[in-house]
């Protein structure tokens, strides 16, 4: 239950940006919008959860590669171990890039509701949003419907 109200908490406060709406009046459109377009979102959302951890494990692999080779070169013979560092920085590095991610997620769930939204509200050529973006959602939603 709270997984589900944290996500839809995150979907209302996108509507809340891009409408200037109340938060409850946001909410809802959030929803009914969700609910109309589940297989694009759940498409998109599977797709961006993936590179979202592929993100945070090779922003984390580099740094804690970064950190190995600092390590040995400068303090080589002054440690027992380097073990004890290396897994500290990649857990640092892991929680940080976590940070950066979030905001990319948030930008990528930005994204997906203007392209919806703008679907929605203009028909045919009046659309904003780019065609190949369009192909790229649709692609996707077909996939993860299969």
């Amino acid at each position: 239950m709270e997984c589900c109200l944290k996500y839809l908490n995150k979907n209302a406060y996108v509507q809340t940006a891009i409408f200037s709406t109340a938060f409850c009046k946001s909410c809802r459109k959030a929803f009914g919008l969700i609910v109309r377009n589940a297989a694009r979102i759940a498409a998109v959302s599977y797709v961006s959860a993936a590179v979202l951890i592929v993100g945070k494990l090779f922003i984390s692999a580099v740094t804690t590669g970064l950190g190995y080779y600092a390590i040995v070169e400068n303090l080589d013979g002054e440690l027992w171990s380097v073990g004890g560092p290396v897994v500290f920085t990649f857990l640092l590095s892991y929680w940080i890039s976590d940070f950066f991610m979030d905001v990319f997620d948030m930008a990528i769930t930005t994204c997906l509701q203007c392209f919806v939204a703008d679907e929605e509200m203009f028909d045919g050529e009046d659309v904003y949003a780019e065609k190949s973006f369009k192909t790229w959602v649709d692609k996707h939603a077909e996939r993860n419907g299969d």
